[in-house]
This record gives C-alpha cells, structure tokens and sequence, in this order.
C-alpha cells in the first residue's frame, strides 16, 4: 500500500497539463512585456532628459563665464568663434574647441555622450529683413549669453529633447519649417514667431556632433543627407 501511494505522489505532469502552462505563460509574458519595456523606455528617457538638463546648465555656466570676460561684442562678432564658413545666420560649428571641452568636463557625461548637442542663444548677427516676424532689435548683452533653445539627442536612435521657452519637451519647435523658411515656431532665418519671445533672433552654436553631418554644406531640407538642419527638422 505504501508503495502504491509513493509511485502516484512521484507521477510528474501529463503533457496536457505541460501544455496549460506554457499557454498560461505565454499569456503572462504578453501582458508583461509591454509594460516592462514601456518602464524600461521611460526609465532611459528619463535619464537622458537628465543628462539633456545637465549638460544645458553646464553650457549656460560656460556662457554666463563667457560674459564676464568679454566686452561689449560687436554686431556678427559670435560669443564664441567656432569653424569658419559661417552662414548668414552666424551659426557657429564649436565642436572640439576648448569651450565646447570645458562644456562637456563640466556637466560630467560619460564618454562618447550625446549624439549630438547644439544650443542657441540670443542672436548678434543683427536684423534679417525676410522674417515673418518684426524682428526684436533690441537684443541685450544678457541676451547674447542666454540660452533660449537647446537640442539634445544621447544616441543615433534615441529620441531627442528639446528645450524651448524655459521648458523641456520632446515637441520639434523647427518642425515643418520646410522649404519655406518662414513657417516653424523657430523660422530659418532665427527668429522666434510666437510666445513671449516672439520677434527675438538665436544664433546656434553646435558643441557635441557624431552625426557625420554639418552645419554649412548640403540641402537643408533633406533628412538623409549631409547637412545637419536637413536631419533636425525631419524629427516629429
């Protein structure tokens, strides 16, 4: 008797009962697993909106320094001098300089952090006459050193964070500026066309680029091509 009951306690699973438990399993692991990797994706975005931040304080450190040093800068002189063949706009490619360096030392990124990364601060090229927007003339020093806009993306395929009008977001402020360079709520000539900081001119200084593209040559309303603005306002 004893060893009649001892064989039925050792019977393992029948393979109906193997089969109920994999599909019990499998139902498990589809609801599980969006919503594991959906905490996984905020988690990494998170923590690249964090580094996006640290890296724009540290940038305005750098700016707010910038300040104390210089004297009163002269009309299309930039607050720092970047590559040469500039355009119009006086956007300056900074990548690699000894700034762009104590930038990057300063907000303590790891290497090879971000993909990419260019702020704009208050614009010393003066009036452009093609704006959609009467253009705010009086640009104060404070302005020239004061970061307005940021763009931020910490790798090839991650989505980028944006800093505009003194919030952070996901939202492209140049989105569908397109072949007219009058539409976006930044224009191609610079200027903001709406909020409270409607009417001011940015110039762009580029501080971190691995994306192969630049600033000053190729179409710059092609997303696959060489120039940077092309890839920036192709992002949703």
């Amino acid at each position: 008797m004893s060893k009649l009951f001892y064989r039925k306690s050792n019977k393992g699973f029948t393979l109906v009962e193997l089969i109920v438990v994999l599909v019990i399993l499998a139902v498990l692991a589809g609801i599980l697993t969006p919503a594991l990797l959906g905490y996984i994706d905020q988690a990494r975005s998170r923590r690249y909106f964090e580094n996006a931040k640290t890296l724009t304080d540290a940038a305005q450190a750098m700016f707010t320094y910038q300040y104390a040093q210089n004297d009163k800068l002269s009309t299309g002189t930039p607050v720092v001098a970047g590559s040469t063949g500039r355009n119009d706009n006086g956007d300056q490619d900074i990548t690699n300089t000894e700034f762009a360096k104590e930038v990057l030392k300063l907000a303590g990124l790891p290497d090879g952090t971000p993909y990419c990364f260019m702020i704009a601060v208050g614009s010393n090229m003066g009036a452009e006459s093609r704006s959609a927007v009467a253009p705010k003339i009086d640009v104060s020093e404070a302005d020239k050193y004061t970061i307005y806009y940021a763009f931020y993306v910490e790798s090839e395929n991650a989505k980028p964070w944006y800093f505009y009008n003194g919030t952070w977001t996901t939202t492209n402020p140049r989105y569908n500026a397109g072949a007219d360079k009058k539409k976006g709520i930044i224009d191609g000539y610079n200027y903001i066309q709406e909020g409270d900081l409607k009417g001011l001119r940015i110039q762009y200084y580029l501080i971190v680029n691995q994306t192969g593209k630049n600033m000053y040559t190729g179409n710059v309303n092609d997303p696959n091509g060489t120039n940077i603005w092309g890839w920036m306002k192709a992002m949703e």
